[in-house]
């Protein structure tokens, strides 16, 4: 099942993918992210991220698997986290010009009901998220 979410940020393609693509300051557009650092600098590179959701406390390890440039797409992988989030693949693109953009969060997975909502609901938490963050 396709879970999906978009903003559209008024802000140019070309500065949100420029952010995006370095995986750099996750904690700065993401409330659930209190800590996050990044090794690397292109494809391979891996966030090792601290999230509180509620009593919750755990970390997830991410890799960034896809890297695209010319089409303003990537995707990262969760290596290690609490289910369902382990193994989760969450694919990004960036369209738009100059003067807006439209985000794209979405992933392919068969989900439980349960953690199909949570999925979709941290999904608009980075769509939204970023949206703040770029038009601040």
């Amino acid at each position: 099942m396709l879970i999906s979410e978009k903003a559209t940020i008024s802000a140019s393609a070309d500065k949100v993918w420029n952010h995006l693509q370095t995986l750099q300051g996750a904690e700065e557009y993401l409330p659930i992210v209190t800590k996050s650092v990044v090794n690397g600098t292109r494809l391979g590179t891996t966030r090792t991220c601290d999230i509180e959701m509620g009593e919750q406390k755990f970390q997830i390890k991410e890799t960034l698997v896809k890297l695209d440039d010319s089409q303003k797409e990537l995707a990262i992988s969760i290596d290690d986290g609490p289910p369902p989030m382990k193994g989760l693949k969450i694919d990004f693109s960036v369209n738009g010009n100059s003067e807006s953009s439209e985000i794209i969060v979405s992933n392919e997975f068969e989900h439980t009901p349960e953690s199909e909502q949570m999925i979709k609901e941290v999904l608009n938490m980075i769509c939204t998220g970023l949206k703040k963050y770029h038009e601040q």
